[in-house]
């Protein structure tokens, strides 16, 4: 009978014991999810004070869904040497080396979110002995010497860093006989940006920029024009930009493509303010539970 008690009493220790683990580890998981939906929220409220609306006409639309590391992939290989050839996009003429130009800035503005965030103390990725922000820095110097009036601030000067974005595929040296685990390491950083919602953000708006690139025929030079543009500020200020070509088109298709973008607009501002409607609600939510 005494060992069945003691039996009984230990169970029950135990019960206690295994039900206040379980308790602590269910709270410290739900703290964690409400921290990160609060860092979300948090970047979100700063990346969504405009609303951009643009209206363009392209040959066909890429259905495709957005994937992060295949975007990152596709976005990277741009800066391959063989890229426009490999393509068949034409390289003779002014219009040819624009559209080229084109597909370049897609990569110097991913590349620049990424040295935005080498930069920046707390992003995660800040580390002030980093070799790429060095370089960065001695050839800043460098080009100051060489050319007068050099602006710092300049979007352009980031190009001096030379390529900082990690590759997603082994580049091949035979005079570096670690590749392997230079891609490795370059793996993990990838993973590591593409958990960072503000880059995934930047590279989702480049990913499209991209397919409207390539919703044309990109063999050809003619690019695809942006013929009516809106932005609009959280203050209140409205800026609508229409592409002096859309006067030269046909009465019918200029009033189509005006109404199409007034149309999109509307759409865009009310979905616009319902995200802010349920951003307010969500962050009231959240401080009633902190």
């Amino acid at each position: 009978m005494s060992n069945n008690i003691q039996t009984k009493e230990r169970n029950e220790i135990w019960t206690l014991n295994h039900n206040g683990v379980e308790s602590q580890n269910i709270q410290n998981l739900a703290r964690g999810v409400l921290n990160n939906l609060v860092s979300s929220v948090e970047t979100l409220v700063s990346d969504i004070t405009a609303l951009e609306v643009n209206t363009i006409v392209v040959d066909r639309i890429n259905g495709s869904k957005f994937n992060a590391w295949e975007a990152y992939q596709e976005i990277y290989s741009i800066h391959d040497p063989n890229y426009f050839d490999a393509k068949g996009i034409p390289k003779e003429g002014s219009q040819a080396q624009e559209l080229r130009q084109h597909y370049k800035s897609l990569f110097d503005q991913l590349e620049r979110e990424y040295f935005y965030l080498l930069l920046e103390q707390g992003s995660g990725f800040y580390n002030p002995v980093d070799e790429r922000i060095k370089r960065y820095r001695q050839n800043l110097e460098d080009a100051k010497k060489r050319q007068k009036n050099l602006v710092e601030a300049d979007e352009d000067n980031i190009k001096l860093a030379k390529p900082i974005l990690p590759a997603p595929t082994p580049i091949i040296d035979e005079k570096d006989g670690n590749d392997q685990e230079d891609w490795i390491e370059n793996y993990h950083d990838i993973q590591k940006l593409l958990k960072n919602g503000k880059f995934v953000r930047t590279l989702r708006k480049i990913a499209e920029l991209k397919a409207a690139l390539d919703g044309g025929n990109i063999t050809s030079t003619q690019t695809d024009i942006i013929y009516a543009q809106t932005v609009m500020q959280l203050d209140g200020d409205i800026i609508t930009r229409y592409n002096k070509e859309l006067f030269n088109l046909p009465e019918e298709a200029k009033n189509s493509i005006i109404s199409t973008h007034n149309e999109g607009l509307v759409a865009g501002e009310k979905q616009w303010r319902g995200t802010f409607s349920f951003l307010i609600s969500l962050v009231q939510n959240i401080a009633k539970l902190s």
